[in-house]
């Protein structure tokens, strides 16, 4: 029989989330100077007391090559003329010839090792410093059959075999969610494993009139073919159920095409898209067979009316320009890859069953070829459009799908970038069409072919700041349009209040300051999220950074960036953090992903100290943090798991699994109990786990985070743990697993 034994807690401090604190400038990397409110089309001068003003800036990436595809190098500013449609001839006021094969700065890590003299700063401008343009792969598992996938997976095994040592590429995958495999690197052995890692089933549905086992297909047969008022309204469902998921399909996608523009846009310069896919219509055809849609009161008759067949169908063109328009702005150029590569119809495929009308065998089989060769075309078409809209080249009809890759390298390495402020043009928000031309004889040009007129400074989204800052955190990608980092930092606190302290520096270069009488006025709000171990849910908190930016300030920050000190304390099984910052004039967002137990600290600069919180916002709420255990038996006898001294130890008359026993029960055991062998909740209509993670901090900061849901306890952090310790928190992850009595 155990004897009882008391826990005394002098302090632990074991998960909860907390609200951030304080804002303090600092020293940081100098960035550009802060950009005012945009109002075309006048500037002002460029000078830190005065506000800038500027109008849109239109970036074009043009891709020159002679008749057998070899770019054209060494052309002028002189050499290129651009004209606006609604504007006429326009001044280029930026030209740069960008040739990868010049020598650039090396690749920017996103997080490097401190033993290498480099701090753990995470950024959401990672390859930035790269020197070939990134170029990520989206394999859409959403629109692509898995037999087709497994195509498109042997052949970029075959291309990363002959990728150039320095491309940096990046593994996407697109279901239902978009999923990031492998981030930028140029390793191609993280590449061919993510490239392992990228193929995904999702059920894709068929068009129901070509579907042997539709219902409407099934009772037509046993009608011996002959339609009835029933079929026709079986035929009516089915086609607008189909439609239904045919349109969830292209919401998800172009979402997915706009996360990628957010994530992709704050890096300079070029970068590709290749995006291997099925793809989807651009619209579905009206049939003759049904064409009726009941949701809208439609019946098929009036659908039939000459004249009236294409009212009711659905058009996703302007899902698709929405998605090309963020693309283009964020100077992504697509290069869409038909993932069927030069294939037959799936009608003569040994793995399809046609369905045949057996009124009219020949009627049937035609209708279906003619419906499968209409849908591929029009997926084309879908293709076509995002390609010739953001500057990138279709590749279709074709087996050499690592052909098609190469391609989109090779243009993203060598390109001209103009750039014009458009002059003479109406800001009405339409499509305004943009023609370069070149006095190069022979040069065949691919650029992006025009923009939407809107006002720089409007984001174009009425949604409230902690609206647009939530959003932030739901993208399934950080956002790169304000250049941020976070370098998590040994606490200074000489009262210890939140687990980790996070340095968060932003560049002024993307922000907007609004002149406010005297002085100028910073419209700044951030928040952070913290996700849940799954990643399908987050805890938020918003801090609004808004201030007033006198002229001193405004030079601090032009040399220095924006910096504040946040304190944090993470739940002990949760991962990831995301901070936020938003532009509230321009509805501008930038991001960036950390650990939320970091195991490695920086420290904050020399004479930079924790600043109060904001005026207007409540102070980070007072938590002890503990840094002992004492355990004490009925006979007198005790131990103290101890880690106040910077090392975790046990020490005392009790054995080790008595104070284990202690531990757990005192943690888990009022709320769990094994079954079958494994952990259950005591309340039978709880499902939810228990946590088997435990974080032990130090007064000064240190910490270690024990993961016990692993084979065998496993410790990340600055907080060494002694063998006794590791003896002890052994004993508790047996009990944690129900190895033990």
């Amino acid at each position: 029989m155990r004897k009882s034994v008391a826990i005394t807690v002098m302090g632990i401090w074991l998960a909860a989330a907390a609200v951030p604190a304080a804002q303090v400038p600092s020293q940081s990397q100098q960035p550009p100077s802060p950009k005012a409110k945009p109002s075309p089309p006048v500037q002002a001068p460029n000078t830190p007391s005065e506000v800038k003003v500027q109008t849109r800036l239109i970036t074009i990436d043009v891709v020159v090559t002679d008749s057998h595809g070899s770019p054209i190098r060494g052309l002028k500013q002189e050499d290129f003329s651009v004209l606006d449609e609604h504007g006429g001839p326009q001044k280029i006021v930026r030209f740069e010839f960008m040739d990868g094969s010049a020598n650039r700065p090396a690749p920017a890590a996103n997080k490097a090792e401190t033993a290498s003299g480099r701090e753990p700063v995470f950024s959401n401008r990672a390859a930035s410093q790269m020197r070939l343009p990134p170029t990520v792969l989206l394999m859409d598992a959403l629109n692509t059959q898995i037999t087709n996938q497994v195509e498109v997976h042997k052949h970029m095994l075959s291309l990363l075999k002959t990728l150039p040592a320095d491309t940096p590429i990046a593994i996407f995958t697109l279901g239902h969610n978009l999923h990031v495999v492998q981030n930028f690197t140029t390793d191609p052995g993280l590449l061919k494993t993510a490239v392992d890692h990228a193929l995904r089933s999702e059920p894709i549905e068929q068009n129901p009139l070509d579907d042997p086992n539709s219902a409407s297909n099934v009772m037509l047969d046993q009608n011996g073919g002959t339609e009835t008022s029933v079929t026709q309204a079986l035929e009516d469902f089915e086609k607008l159920e189909y439609e239904g998921q045919m349109t969830i399909r292209v919401d998800e996608t172009t979402a997915a095409m706009v996360g990628i523009a957010k994530y992709l846009g704050g890096y300079p310069g070029r970068k590709n898209l290749v995006w291997f896919s099925e793809s989807f219509p651009i619209w579905i055809e009206p049939t003759v067979e049904g064409g009726g849609n009941p949701a809208l009161g439609i019946t098929p008759s009036q659908n039939k009316i000459p004249g009236q067949e294409f009212a009711w169908s659905p058009n996703y063109t302007d899902k698709v320009r929405q998605a090309a328009e963020a693309l283009t702005d964020a100077q992504v150029s697509v290069y869409p890859v038909d993932a069927k590569g030069l294939d037959v119809s799936d009608l003569y495929s040994v793995s399809q069953t046609p369905h045949i009308n057996h009124a009219n065998p020949g009627a049937g089989f035609a209708s279906q070829l003619t419906r499968e060769n209409s849908a591929r075309s029009d997926a084309q078409a879908t293709m076509k459009e995002i390609a010739e809209s953001t500057g990138g080249r279709i590749c279709t009809n074709t087996n050499d799908l690592g052909g098609c890759v190469q391609s989109a390298l090779n243009d993203g390495e060598t390109y001209y970038e103009l750039a014009y402020y458009p002059e003479g043009v109406p800001w009405d928000g339409r499509f305004h069409k943009v023609t370069v031309k070149t006095t190069q004889r022979g040069a065949r040009l691919a650029y992006r072919r025009g923009y939407f007129a809107t006002d720089a400074g409007a984001s174009g989204d009425n949604r409230k700041p902690e609206e647009l800052l939530k959003q932030a955190c739901i993208d399934p990608l950080p956002s790169t349009s304000i250049a941020l980092s976070v370098e998590p930092v040994a606490s200074q606190r000489t009262s210890p209040t939140m687990e980790v302290q996070y340095l968060l520096t932003v560049s002024p270069s993307e922000l907007t300051l609004t002149p406010e009488n005297d002085p100028r006025k910073l419209s700044l709000e951030m928040a952070i999220c913290e996700y849940d171990p799954k990643g399908d849910q987050f805890q938020f908190f918003p801090r609004d950074l808004s201030r007033p930016v006198p002229d001193a300030l405004l030079q601090s920050w032009q040399e220095h960036g924006i910096r504040s000190v946040f304190d944090y304390g993470a739940k002990p099984e949760d991962k990831r953090l995301r901070f936020a910052v938003l532009d509230v004039p321009s509805g501008t967002v930038g991001s960036v992903d950390v650990p939320a137990h970091p195991a490695e600290f920086g420290s904050i600069p020399p004479g930079v100290v924790s600043a109060q919180p904001l005026a207007g916002t409540a102070p980070a709420p007072q938590r002890l943090v503990t840094t002992s255990l004492i355990f004490k038996s009925s006979s007198g006898k005790s131990s103290v798991l101890d880690w106040k001294t910077g090392e975790v130890s046990y020490q005392g008359d009790l054995g080790i699994d008595v104070g284990a026993a202690a531990f757990f029960q005192k943690l888990l055991g009022g709320g769990y109990h094994c079954d079958s062998g494994n952990l259950v909740s005591n309340d039978p209509k709880s499902s939810t786990p228990p946590r088997l993670a435990f974080l032990l901090q130090t007064a000064t900061g240190s910490s270690v985070l024990v993961d016990m849901t692993r084979s065998e306890p496993e410790y990340s952090g600055n907080l060494p743990v002694s063998a006794d310790g590791k003896a002890f928190f052994a004993e508790v992850w047996k009990l944690c697993h129900c190895k033990q009595p």
